[in-house]
């Protein structure tokens, strides 16, 4: 980042006038000048970025010329940057360049991508030389994967508080939606196009390993490095069950999103204890009461839930030739990145992640977290923008430089989620 006559730190957004881009876009504006930041948009069409401000009463920040297709015109807007917004997906297709800038110049990245190819050579191409550069490069800050991460980690320090060690982690999820909500109003499209690049991508993408991006791995060692230690302890769960008189079904858009990154942080963190050993990880999302003709119906929709993200699974095995004509029949079928709802479907939500947290020692624990807002397009772009002015203003630990994830970059600061109306609250 090169601003010499600017001691406020600058937090830059490319993908402003995608649906989650144009949430962002909003809360960034609104919330930089209290947060002690600046604002720069980089867009292909700044006039349509002005527009768009002028249209929805936004005031119009700096608006500068970036091409992700350009790197001359890329690298000068990331340069002048502490802390990079991307929501300019698909990422597989569309992220290296830009995290190769931001390498580069030396400027915080942060994205929303569910994509297990990009995250993966994130982590083997791009974590030494952005260690080395002081930069943090933060996949899946949004609702995927957030928080759970973040969530897992102020148990984690928790615990470690009471002289502790977290051993187990079982999260559960329940969303409230407005009246007349439809797939695409719950579901983000920008998440569902990411499975598109999933099966496109020459790489098999290893969606059903929660071990897939730990740092140095180390087999053998029984530690929350060691990739068959995690995976014994928190295996990939997708079957349907009942837990306090609700079903719950696998996690949504996708249950392999989530653990990856839990399991990274668990293996990078400096909470005591808790690279020492591997973390038992569940997630699900509940459905609804399990009692009764509709707790069926209910059970029969979380097993359609299973088994649709088994097929997930077993599609991005295959052969390439055929996951490429996959993806391309599911691109034109599912909803599109950039699209999606407004108005009430995005702030006429509410939802709550509930935590039963264990530890080595035996005790027992709870943590919640409640947020406000559609989780696929209004709180996930709340939340990334929060974290990132965070990060921005109060700088990122030596733990989160490199490939890194939410929760290590977010520091344990919980406060600093409540203007992206979240609030966790742990034992």
């Amino acid at each position: 980042m090169d601003s010499p006559q600017n001691p406020r730190p600058v937090v830059g957004l490319l993908g402003a006038t995608g649906v989650a881009g144009r949430v962002a876009l909003a809360h960034l504006v609104a919330r930089a000048p209290e947060a002690g930041a600046d604002v720069v948009v980089g867009a292909r069409d700044p006039q349509r970025v002005r527009d768009l401000c002028t249209g929805r009463g936004i005031p119009v920040p700096e608006v500068v010329h970036a091409d992700v297709t350009d790197p001359e015109s890329l690298r000068a807007f990331v340069r002048r940057l502490d802390v990079l917004v991307d929501l300019a997906g698909p990422y597989t297709r569309l992220a290296p360049p830009v995290l190769a800038a931001c390498v580069a110049e030396g400027t915080h990245y942060l994205d929303l991508a569910g994509e297990s190819p990009l995250a993966h050579r994130t982590d083997r191409h791009l974590h030494g030389p952005a260690r080395a550069a002081g930069v943090a490069l933060v996949h899946a800050a949004g609702f995927e994967a957030l928080p759970a991460d973040v969530l897992v980690d102020a148990a984690r320090r928790h615990a470690a508080a009471r002289g502790e060690t977290l051993r187990s982690a079982d999260l559960v999820t329940s969303v409230r939606t407005p009246p007349g909500t439809g797939f695409s109003d719950s579901v983000s499209g920008g998440s569902v196009q990411s499975l598109v690049e999933v099966l496109r991508d020459r790489e098999p993408a290893l969606v059903a390993d929660v071990a897939a991006r730990l740092p140095d791995p180390a087999p053998g060692s029984g530690t929350a490095a060691d990739p068959d230690a995690v995976r014994r302890a928190g295996p990939l769960r997708l079957r349907a069950r009942t837990a306090g008189g609700q079903v719950v079904a696998a996690m949504s858009p996708l249950a392999a999103i989530n653990p990856p990154v839990v399991h990274r942080s668990q293996a990078l963190s400096t909470v005591p204890g808790a690279a020492a050993h591997p973390l038992a990880f569940r997630e699900a999302m509940a459905m609804g009461r399990s009692g009764g003709p509709r707790g069926v119906l209910r059970f029969a929709a979380a097993e359609g839930v299973a088994a649709f993200q088994a097929l997930v699974g077993v599609a991005t095995r295959l052969p390439h030739p055929v996951r490429a004509r996959l993806a391309g029949v599911l691109a034109q079928v599912l909803p599109q990145a950039g699209t999606g709802p407004d108005g009430d479907l995005l702030t006429g939500w509410s939802w709550t992640t509930r935590g039963t947290f264990t530890t080595r020692e035996g005790s027992a624990f709870h943590g919640t977290l409640e947020a406000q807002g559609n989780p696929g397009y209004g709180t996930t772009a709340w939340l990334i923008t929060e974290l990132a002015l965070r990060m921005a203003v109060r700088g990122v630990p030596d733990a989160a430089l490199g490939s890194s994830t939410p929760a290590l970059a977010l520091d344990g600061d919980l406060a600093a989620l409540l203007p992206a109306r979240v609030r966790i609250t742990v034992g």
